[in-house]
């Protein structure tokens, strides 16, 4: 996002604000509560959306070693993810070459090797096999180098590791296309994860990702916690191909009036959020970023990790940091209790469709691009 781009945004929201008038769209849509029940329709997102597009597996500070590893689970891979003695990041699935089993358990931490639980088969950092016991006795002439772990397409961009489904219609670049220079803009490889948290939420996904692209309900839901600090039910959104970037803009935006434009910055004043399609979002702050990872397990479950991710150069205090991540979990919270509410309410068949207003345009934007990413489905 350019400087020109930044006062613009900020110019609409300022005018909507003194003529309290709302961003809106054209006409209410609605929705079918189906689409967040429907288990062939969830095997459907997931086969055609999240086994086919790039999607984040952690960022590049989680490994900040030579022999540091973590594990995840994305899209059901078990992954397994190196920095090696070379400090090269690398990842594998999380698989021994011999039997199948698990390799690691642990979910981070530093080693050199890795050795199997069930016969000790042992690789290096950089998932290069090294031996098990009885190995030439057992298995005469085998090729060492075909046991090395199986790899899978990654790349490192922006801070983050992607993984790369092999089907994949495009590769990051394109895929990002106009986002690239949001996620360049939001300067997410200059900054470190201080701290995370792991969720299980009785949800469909989309219900979790609904709840962050649209202002409406802060004033309710979060009257406890942040509600004083936005406007009520302001805020706009675009759309850049099927990701979105939303403006959420803090009660202190007026103060910009008297202040030359080229002063101006956004996040001073907003929170920008970044959707990356189809369920990562980065929510810019002043002085850091809220990474939110979704990842669907079935049509009514959801693993959702909230990160804190702060400048590595940062001079604040442990406490600092402790409240702003404490706040952010718990309005997210907020959020994610009304989600698995809603699930609950969706399954009671009081609803065929879910409405959305006018000012809650990007929930439909954000569906119209998951439907458009999916075959019609058989009757």
């Amino acid at each position: 996002m350019q400087h020109k781009d930044e006062v613009a945004l900020l110019e609409e929201l300022i005018g909507l604000k003194q003529k309290k008038r709302l961003f809106l769209d054209d006409v209410p849509t609605c929705n079918p509560v189906d689409d967040y029940t429907n288990p062939e329709r969830f095997d459907s997102e997931r086969n055609n959306i999240f086994r086919r597009m790039p999607s984040i597996i952690a960022h590049v500070s989680e490994l900040d070693s030579p022999n540091s590893f973590l594990r995840r689970t994305i899209n059901d891979q078990p992954l397994l993810l190196l920095r090696g003695d070379d400090n090269e990041i690398r990842v594998f699935l999380n698989v021994c070459r011999h039997r199948g089993t698990r390799l690691v358990s642990e979910q981070s931490g530093c080693k050199n090797r890795h050795s199997c639980p069930y016969h000790a088969w042992t690789w290096d950092s950089k998932g290069q096999f090294i031996n098990g016991p009885h190995l030439e006795t057992g298995f005469p002439g085998v090729d060492r180098s075909s046991l090395n772990l199986k790899s899978v397409p990654t790349t490192v961009r922006h801070g983050f590791i992607w993984l790369l489904p092999k089907d994949s219609p495009q590769n990051l670049v394109e895929y990002l296309n106009a986002f690239d220079s949001e996620l360049t803009w939001a300067g997410i490889d200059r900054l470190k994860v201080y701290k995370s948290e792991l969720q299980l939420r009785h949800c469909n996904w989309k219900i979790l990702v609904e709840g962050g692209i649209e202002a409406y309900h802060f004033r309710v839901a979060h009257r406890k916690t942040i509600a004083s600090l936005f406007n009520d039910n302001l805020s706009s959104y675009q759309c850049l191909g099927v990701h979105m970037r939303s403006v959420l803009p803090r009660s202190s935006i007026t103060d910009l009036t008297g202040q030359p434009r080229d002063q101006w910055r956004i996040r001073e004043h907003a929170n920008v959020l970044l959707n990356i399609f189809p369920s990562n979002s980065l929510l810019l702050q002043s002085d850091h970023v809220i990474w939110i990872s979704i990842t669907p397990l079935s049509a009514d479950q959801s693993e959702v990790r909230i990160v804190t991710l702060m400048p590595t150069d940062s001079k604040q205090s442990h406490a600092y940091w402790d409240k702003n991540h404490q706040l952010t979990v718990t309005t997210l919270n907020e959020d994610f209790d009304i989600g698995e509410s809603i699930q609950s309410g969706l399954l009671s068949g009081a609803n065929e469709t879910l409405l959305f207003g006018r000012f809650e345009g990007a929930l439909h934007r954000f569906n119209e691009s998951v439907r458009s990413n999916l075959p019609p489905l058989e009757l």
